[in-house]
């Protein structure tokens, strides 16, 4: 939570932390944080209590999907462009030609060192 900008005091009794760890285990982390920032987002004054969120509804978060969220490939995904021209700068890819003059693209073993070429 703190990296989500979100501080507050965790002295609470003993029967908050045992709900805590109940949510912890039932809808995780990641959904206790999201809720916390828009609920922090919500309040008229600026929370100072983690029980503020657990009595607010962390008790009442569904549980965690065991479905895997979809990854999306980002900038940091892909290789470091090898800035030769014949390569294209976004999709990694160069464009080829065979013996019989058919044009082909194949991943840039510059760029993919480590991609085997396959046989299409």
């Amino acid at each position: 939570m703190t990296e989500a900008g979100i501080t507050v005091s965790w002295s609470m009794k003993a029967a908050d932390w045992l709900d805590i760890a109940a949510v912890v285990q039932r809808a995780g982390v990641p959904a206790m944080v999201a809720f916390a920032r828009d609920a922090k987002a919500a309040a008229r004054q600026k929370p100072r209590y983690a029980t503020f969120f657990l009595k607010g509804g962390w008790r009442g978060l569904p549980p965690a999907s065991s479905v895997p969220t979809p990854r999306t490939s980002s900038a940091a995904d892909r290789p470091d462009w090898c800035e030769d021209p014949d390569c294209d700068e976004k999709s990694r890819m160069r464009q080829s030609e065979d013996s019989n003059g058919l044009r082909s693209l194949r991943p840039c073993q510059q760029c993919h060192p480590n991609r085997k070429e396959t046989a299409a």
